[in-house]
């Protein structure tokens, strides 16, 4: 889902033409993106101002179905770059909370942990898109130099799992079982170590349950002026094919 049109058409019509081909182009060198059903408009450019880098292209690469596992989510999402994994996690009052992270690196099933001892690597997340709450990986601060170390957890029966013990965990059947343990994305001035990040409540077990989940591959979209430097190349090289013809 491209986020931009709108915004160019408005912003800049005389290249609404030539930006809307690159965007075509795009699209179809991409592959046409899944439309989303977990996250409105709001929450995508929630999320998009959260990373920081400006417009970006959410592409849904998986969406749970009835009876999926881990496996189904490894196949689907293993060596596809970086993503959102975003999921609807209930707690043990019945309440639904709208939940998930940003993975800088790409899913295996390595059954190891991506390890990010450099401060430089801690880009990872963790967001609560209902409380509209935001942890990033804990930084070395405070003697926590190792605690924020643990980005993700990769294992063929784990679903999408973020941090030591674990910050966010999804069982092996992608819905029961699961639970929230803060610890490797707290806030290093103010802990919230072994909090939930639903509902910030202390760990009281495996309480989490999981409706829907949906995990969308990342990438950058270039700005109006880039779209122009496209079509302009595009069309040099065109008219260098007719030359040699």
């Amino acid at each position: 889902m491209l986020l931009k049109v709108p915004i160019m058409q408005k912003l800049f019509p005389s290249t609404v033409t030539a930006s809307l081909l690159a965007v075509s182009l795009l699209v179809a060198s991409t592959g046409a993106a899944a439309a989303t059903t977990l996250l409105s408009a709001k929450e995508q450019a929630q999320l998009s101002a959260w990373l920081g880098e400006g417009s970006i292209a959410l592409t849904n690469i998986y969406t749970k179905a009835a009876g999926h596992t881990a496996k189904d989510f490894h196949a689907a999402v293993d060596g596809r770059g970086r993503t959102f994994s975003v999921m609807q996690a209930t707690d043990s009052n019945g309440q639904t909370w709208l939940v998930g992270g940003y993975n800088p690196q790409s899913w295996t099933s390595s059954g190891a942990y991506n390890v990010t001892e450099n401060q430089a690597d801690r880009k990872a997340f963790l967001f609560n898109l209902t409380s509209g709450k935001l942890h990033r990986q804990t930084p070395k601060a405070n003697g926590l130099d190792a605690v924020g170390a643990y980005q993700t957890y990769n294992d063929a029966k784990y679903g999408p799992t973020f941090g030591w013990g674990h910050d966010l965990y999804v069982p092996d059947d992608l819905t029961h079982g699961g639970y929230s343990l803060m610890y490797s994305y707290i806030n290093p001035y103010a802990p919230d170590t072994n909090a939930s990040l639903l509902n910030g409540a202390p760990f009281n077990g495996f309480n989490v349950t999981y409706g829907a989940i949906e995990v969308y591959n990342i990438a950058a979209v270039p700005e109006p002026a880039a779209y122009g430097m496209l079509l302009l190349g595009m069309g040099l090289l065109g008219w260098v094919a007719r030359r040699k013809a």
